[in-house]
């Protein structure tokens, strides 16, 4: 990958960066506030992955739910239909053993 391919992907990453604000904005939530909109839980599992920015296992994500979404998840329910989501190519990736992210489009 020469320079201008890493200037090329580093400008796309900056792009999507902004626009994650500007819809943020335009649902009237405020940067750093949590507020539902949707109700589903992989829903909610996007959110928090989108807004933690990296990786995060299993136990995280259910920590984050509870505390922020006052939501409890079960674990074998919820790793289940992140693999099928993954297996059927949307939304999540799987990056280590129990440990999701969002896939980048």
């Amino acid at each position: 990958m020469d320079i201008f391919d890493k200037l090329v992907q580093l400008q796309g990453e900056l792009l999507k960066s902004q626009l994650k604000i500007i819809y943020r904005y335009q649902r009237q939530i405020p940067i750093g506030e949590k507020k539902i909109i949707r109700t589903s839980q992989l829903d909610i599992i996007e959110d928090i992955l989108a807004s933690s920015n990296k990786p995060l296992h299993i136990s995280n994500i259910l920590d984050i739910a509870q505390s922020d979404y006052n939501v409890t998840l079960e674990r074998d329910s919820i790793v289940s239909a992140l693999i099928k989501k993954i297996k059927a190519g949307k939304r999540f990736v799987k990056v280590a053993p129990n440990t999701f992210a969002l896939k980048i489009n």
